[in-house]
């Protein structure tokens, strides 16, 4: 089984990945100070659930899916009951077909 990014892994491949400087990728999720964009690469400090659409904008990834990995992550229980009950129509097999084609855009990108 393939191992899922964590949240802070991702946003440091989306930030890179957008040829966007820290500085602006901050300031354009709203954020006062660069520096708490390295502490949430680090895993020092959680990514904030209501900057991850901001965050995402400013890196040019999936909104959508950069809240699934935190919300995985970070409240795993909450996710389940969300997932669980939000329509999703997947089979496990889909879901682990779509995370390893979302793994492999990822990677083709950082390739690239």
């Amino acid at each position: 089984m393939k191992k899922v990014m964590t949240a802070a892994e991702y946003l440091t491949h989306a930030m890179y990945l957008s040829g966007k400087t820290q500085r602006e990728i901050s300031q354009e999720a709203g954020f006062k100070s660069p520096n708490v964009m390295s502490m949430m690469k680090q895993g020092i400090t959680k990514i904030p659930i209501y900057k991850v659409p901001d965050i995402a904008k400013a890196c040019t990834v999936d909104p959508a899916y950069f809240v699934q990995l935190v919300m995985r992550e970070y409240h795993p229980e909450i996710w389940k009951v969300i997932s669980d009950h939000t329509g999703e129509f997947l089979t496990e097999e889909e879901k682990a077909c779509l995370e390893e084609f979302r793994s492999a855009k990822l990677q083709e990108r950082l390739s690239a």
